[in-house]
């Protein structure tokens, strides 16, 4: 998928780690992230003086990525590394071993990630991306902040983000992760009609979207993003003026536009 429109949340240092056993792909599950820095010289030009910045990857991490990859399904544009749990998932999905192996495994890697700093400020932003984060039970999401406040720190007016999809809560989950410090939905709508929904293989429906839109609202949430997806397969230029109509209808804080890009080994590279 090709961003085309973004205001990022944090900047994050991606790397392949190795997994054990828990995990059935390799990827990173959590990264830890360096604050931008200004320009590393800045000269004065009245004094013809240089003052050094520190530059950013001496600086203490300010932000976290938290990896979430479970999914009810896999959608025909995806490549990313998820687990399928399984269509007829919920939103209750509290028992389910493959979520709370992996959680397990999480905050072991974040108790063993190394930063090599001494002393250094609390973090300002955590993302908890997929994946489909919502699908995880705010108890074990719980964990995983009691882990990083334990671990680095948590300023008290941290944004933490989660991308969170249609069908995957309702409002008592929501007011749940709120309690818990999550002050940032994003929302993955992608389009507002039902074929374009069932042709890229999405497990939720046009009606989830709205009522997931209303759950949001009802729920207070100040900051919220929308993700689209424009060139589908057979959407119209009418098609993407509606989603394009009722997005701002909605009025999120924010929306992401993604260029559907086919990649190989996924459903759509296979056609």
């Amino acid at each position: 998928m090709l961003k085309s429109t973004i205001a990022p949340v944090l900047s994050s240092l991606h790397s392949k780690t190795k997994s054990d056993n828990l995990l059935p792909f390799k990827a990173a599950a959590f990264c830890i992230a360096l604050p931008k820095s200004t320009s590393t010289v800045r000269r004065n030009a009245s004094t013809n003086t240089s003052t050094v910045e520190t530059p950013s990857y001496k600086l203490p991490p300010a932000s976290a990525y938290v990896h979430l990859p479970f999914c009810r399904k896999r959608c025909h544009y995806c490549d990313f590394p998820i687990v399928a749990l399984g269509s007829t998932s919920t939103e209750t999905a509290d028992d389910d071993p493959r979520i709370s192996n992996y959680i397990h495994l999480l905050i072991r890697e974040i108790e063993a990630t190394q930063t090599h700093f001494d002393q250094h400020p609390h973090l300002e932003t955590v993302f908890f991306g997929g994946g489909t984060p919502s699908l995880v039970p705010p108890r074990l999401v719980a964990r995983i902040l009691d882990t990083l406040r334990l671990k680095y720190g948590l300023c008290l007016d941290a944004e933490i983000s989660m991308e969170m999809d249609p069908g995957t809560f309702d409002a008592q989950k929501l007011k749940d992760l709120i309690g818990l410090g999550v002050n940032r939905v994003s929302l993955g709508v992608q389009a507002f009609q039902e074929e374009l929904l069932k042709a890229c293989g999405r497990a939720h429906g046009v009606k989830e979207v709205h009522e997931a839109i209303e759950v949001i609202g009802s729920c207070g949430v100040g900051n919220w993003s929308m993700d689209l997806i424009s060139s589908l397969p057979n959407q119209t230029q009418e098609m993407w003026e509606e989603t394009l109509r009722l997005t701002i209808e909605a009025q999120p804080n924010h929306v992401s536009v993604y260029d559907l890009q086919i990649e190989k080994d996924t459903k759509f590279g296979s056609l």
